[in-house]
């Protein structure tokens, strides 16, 4: 059993000792943007079938940080997206968006989205654990389950919101406005109007 008095002193060693006394196969990861991490690539299946999933929207968004004297805000900075092929696989070169990107822009986060299934980040059978850098690197597969009630879909449609990606999602990102409110109302929902 680790005491305090055993956990403090050896807290600080580890500290003292400086990233080589760190474990050094934990990949490590930072916020921002260091330089272009794009083109990213990937591929959506079934999580049952192994099936490709086409049609199925990635939606890739950089936010940015904007200091103020006392505080710091997270704002949108770039969004894209692009569609999986009849194999569920997707590419998307963005170096435009990644060597103009402004101090403070963070690494982009991802959505994948169709109908009728879970999503990725949230609601996705594989890859589990820590998933950043996945879709620098080809061979990234994405696994979604199928969700055959609605409550389930509704609970997921719940979990994003357009708006939270751009402040024009019906220009910036019609594909995912197209599935999204294809999903809307297939589950009962009135669909998002333009704006």
């Amino acid at each position: 059993m680790i005491t305090w008095v055993r956990l403090v002193p050896l807290c600080g060693v580890l500290l003292l000792a400086g990233p080589s006394a760190w474990p050094q196969d934990v990949e490590r990861w930072d916020r921002y943007l260091d330089r272009p991490r794009g083109p990213y690539r990937g591929q959506v299946v079934d999580a049952e079938t192994k099936a490709p999933l086409a049609g199925a929207v990635v939606v890739v968004h950089w936010l940015r940080d904007r200091l103020y004297p006392v505080h710091m805000v997270a704002e949108n900075y770039a969004v894209r997206e692009t569609v999986t092929d009849s194999k569920g696989r997707f590419f998307l070169g963005v170096r435009d968006v990644e060597e103009d990107a402004p101090p403070r822009t963070r690494r982009p986060a991802f959505l994948i989205f169709i109908p009728g299934y879970g999503s990725y980040p949230h609601g996705h059978v594989s890859p589990t654990g820590f998933t950043g850098g996945i879709f620098e690197r080809p061979g990234a597969i994405v696994e979604l389950p199928r969700l055959v009630h609605q409550e389930e879909r509704r609970k997921r449609l719940r979990s994003f919101g357009p708006h939270s990606y751009s402040d024009k999602p019906f220009q910036d990102l019609p594909e995912f406005m197209r599935r999204i409110n294809a999903e809307r109302v297939a589950i009962g929902l009135e669909p998002y109007s333009p704006e």
